[in-house]
Order: structure tokens, then sequence, then C-alpha cells
């Protein structure tokens, strides 16, 4: 009886089927932990930062020290469904789904692939940020959507299909920018890596800095279409409220400066400065709301004139103290201590006249409890994410030939640029700053993995290749 052989066709189809279920197995995946999420924390967990968003949603944007577009979303999805669940479901779906499809594209055995899903939403620094409606979820769902479209960008589909994706992975980074006023450090490595796939781009020298060049415009362009959503409401352009963020830091870089320092630069209620040893005892670097209600006899000035050209001369007059001053704050960011991670999460919702109430229940209270219960855990830790990934993905820049190098160096060197610019102008270190930066590195681990395990399959064809050719010989 002969035996039939499966031809070329039919293996192309069994391969596309078992993708295709692979696909729909995380799709559903995504869908279930997005769940997960909205029934751990209904109606959906709410800071204060978060009832302030919503209420502009439902009356006027105001600006100062809430970027408006989160408001404007809100204000659409508050309209379809009223209250926090469904901004919080979109947030989390858009994020988890995006996860699931880099993660699909790895070729990875799907076991493996569910696990990574499973440890990116047990991860506390990302479920303990998810359980809450908080627009640094926003910024790293669309930047994560963003990367998940540049990298479906392929020589294989229509340059028409590709454009429309690379607009909309642009898109989506400039609502990562507008979410938070920080977030523009971590959109050049997307840009670019839209731009190199769209370009098919490929090699080294001109071709890298031609793409940079039209990232950096490009991104320059975003920039700008930023800064008018800021300053000015919509639709009728009026002119928003100052922001006000860059005056509380710089207040809160002179108590550590003066600090560290020990020197009285810091303006008195009652006239003159602020004595060095009263900030050393008021100074908390977790946060510059701690310091200001440490303050209990009312002695550092509120309101202070020419505030900036303070603050540049505190910094060329004590350059080193100004460093410890950020570096203690960083610290405290990346949760490198040895105390219990800052602000794991909300765990309710703070009161509110909008009339929006939690109730706990056994399933809320378990994943509360898991999540605060991580405060001491390495893995709640962002600098332990930043470090492994870091090591996986040199590990993968070593080899020779491996797949998926350019896509753990934009992921990492996002989360990289968005962390390290919060060095310089971060007012606080709750965990939740981190999310962008812990979300991209896990996907750089995942793609540094998936490079080192294709790359070794290749060797071992080449190896067996060449034992063959040598044997026929």
């Amino acid at each position: 009886m002969a035996v039939h052989q499966p031809t070329g066709r039919m293996l192309r189809t069994e391969h596309s089927a078992i993708r295709l279920s692979t696909t729909l197995l995380l799709g559903f995946a995504a869908l279930v932990a997005a769940c997960f999420v909205t029934a751990a924390s209904y109606p959906g967990f709410m800071s204060y930062d978060s009832m302030q968003e919503l209420l502009e949603a439902r009356t006027f944007v105001d600006g100062s020290q809430y970027p408006p577009f989160g408001s404007y979303v809100w204000r659409l999805l508050d309209w379809i469904a009223p209250g926090p669940t469904l901004m919080q479901f979109v947030q989390n779906g858009l994020l988890l789904f995006s996860v699931a499809y880099l993660l699909n594209r790895t070729r990875l055995h799907v076991g493996f692939l569910l696990a990574c899903l499973l440890a990116f939403v047990a991860a506390p620094p990302i479920l303990g940020t998810m359980l809450v409606v908080w627009k640094d979820v926003a910024v790293a769902a669309c930047y994560m959507a963003a990367l998940a479209l540049a990298v479906s960008i392929s020589r294989t589909h229509g340059r028409e299909r590709n454009l429309v994706v690379a607009a909309l992975s642009v898109f989506f980074v400039w609502c990562g920018m507008a979410y938070r006023f920080n977030a523009i450090s971590g959109a050049l490595s997307l840009i670019f890596y839209t731009v190199w796939k769209l370009r098919d781009a490929r090699g080294t020298g001109p071709r890298v800095v031609v793409s940079f060049a039209i990232a950096l415009v490009c991104t320059a362009i975003l920039c700008a279409a930023v800064w008018v959503l800021n300053n000015y409401r919509l639709p009728g352009f009026e002119r928003l409220a100052r922001n006000t963020n860059p005056d509380a830091i710089i207040a809160y870089d002179l108590i550590g400066i003066s600090a560290f320092s020990n020197q009285p630069i810091v303006p008195s209620a009652k006239g003159g400065f602020v004595s060095p040893g009263y900030l050393k005892s008021i100074y908390d670097p977790r946060h510059l709301n701690i310091t200001a209600a440490n303050d209990h006899e009312h002695l550092v000035a509120r309101s202070v004139d020419h505030m900036w050209s303070r603050w540049l001369s505190a910094i060329a007059s004590n350059p080193l103290a100004y460093l410890k001053h950020r570096a203690s704050v960083f610290r405290e960011y990346i949760s490198l201590h040895q105390h219990e991670v800052f602000y794991v999460t909300q765990g309710g919702i703070a009161p509110n006249r909008l009339g929006i109430t939690y109730t706990p229940t056994a399933l809320s209270r378990r994943v509360v409890a898991y999540v605060w219960d991580a405060r001491f855990s390495v893995f709640c830790r962002p600098w332990m994410y930043y470090v492994v990934a870091l090591a996986f993905v040199a590990a993968l820049g070593v080899r020779r030939k491996a797949p998926y190098k350019l896509e753990a160096v934009v992921a990492l060197s996002s989360g990289y640029l968005y962390f390290a610019l919060m060095f310089f102008i971060t007012p606080a270190a709750d965990l939740r700053y981190n999310l962008w930066s812990v979300s991209s590195a896990i996907i750089a681990i995942v793609f540094s993995i998936a490079g080192l395990v294709q790359g070794r399959r290749s060797e071992w064809r080449e190896e067996a290749f060449d034992s063959t050719m040598q044997a026929s010989k």
C-alpha cells in the first residue's frame, strides 16, 4: 500500500491552522484576564487623580496639573456606560490584547506563551496598576498597541496596508504621549521602529541615519500636536490653565538640595530662609506631598518669586546635592532599597462627590491582599525587571544569528528612555509610574528568549546540514 507523504501545501495549511488556534487561544486568555481585573476591582478602583479626570470629563477640562486627553476619552466612554468600569476595561483590554499579539508573533510553544501572559498579568507592578483607572495604564496600552502594529508591518503585505498600519501605530504613540506630560521620552524608539519597518530598511549606516531623522521629525510633530492639546480646550480652543507641575517639582528640588547641601536656600513663609536642619526632618524621597505634609510648622513658603532662577542657581551652586536628592528619589522610584515598595495600588475608591462607591468582595480582597503583600518581594521591584531584561537583550545581541534583536532592543530602549527621564522630573515614587517600563521590559525578555531559542535551532540545522555534507563526501 502506498504511503502518501504530506505535500508542502498540506504542511502550510496545517501550520496555519495551528497558528490560528494559538492566536484565538491567546486572545481568549487576554479577554479572560481583562475581565478578571475588572471583576477584582469592580466598578474600578479610583484615586484622587482618577476622580479629577472623570470630573473634568463630566464638566469641563481645566488643565493645570492634569493632561486633558484622558478626560476627552473618558467623556465618550462615560456617555456609553457611566462610571469607571468601561474606561478601565478598555485600557486593560488594549494592553493585554497587544501583549497577546506580540507573544503570538514569537512562534514559541503555546503553553509557554500562555504562561508568559499569566506572568505578565500576575506581576505586582502590572496587576496593582491595572486595578486602578490610571492614565499610566492608558500610556502603556497605547505604546504596546503601537509596538504590536509596527511589528505586524511586513514586506509580504501590500504597501497600502502597511501605510495604514504605520499610521495607526503612530496615532497610538501620539495617544500615549498625550495621556501623560512625561510620556514623550518613550516615544522615539517606537516611532523609529515604525519608520524602519515601513521603509523595509536593512543594514546600518546611512539607512539608520535616515530612518532616525524621519523619526525625529515625526516625534517633533507629535510633540507639537500634544502641546496644542495640553494648552487649549477643545472644541473652542480656549486657553487652559497653566501646568503647575514644574513649579511643584522645582520646590521639591530646592528642599532636597538644601537638605543634602546643608545650605539655606528655601524661602521661609516667615521671612528669610528655612533652616536645612528643619528641611532634613520633613524631607521624604517617596513623595513631594508627604514632604509638604511633614511641614507641620508651615515654614516653607508656598509661593516664591523667580522660582526658575532660584532653582538653576541652586543646582549650579550645589550640583552634587542636587544629584544626591534626585538619586534618592529615583532609588525609591525603582524600589532599589530594602524597605517596602511605595504605593503599590489604590485598593479602593477615593472619597468623591460623583456618587461612585466600592463594595469589597471575596475576590477583590484576595487580589488586593496579593498585591499588597508583594510590596516586600523582589517581583514588585521595577529595578529587577530592568536588570533581567537588559541581561537577556545583551545575551541576544551577542548571538551571531538570532531573530527579534531589533524588536527586543526597541521595547527595552523605549522603557529605559521612559524611566530615565524620570530621574530628573519625578515628584514621587509611585509604583504605577513604572508600568510602561516594566511592561516593555517583560516583552523584551520574551523577544530575547524567542530569539535565543530560534537562533539556536538555526545553528543546529546548519550543523546537521554540514555534518550531512561531510558524510556524503
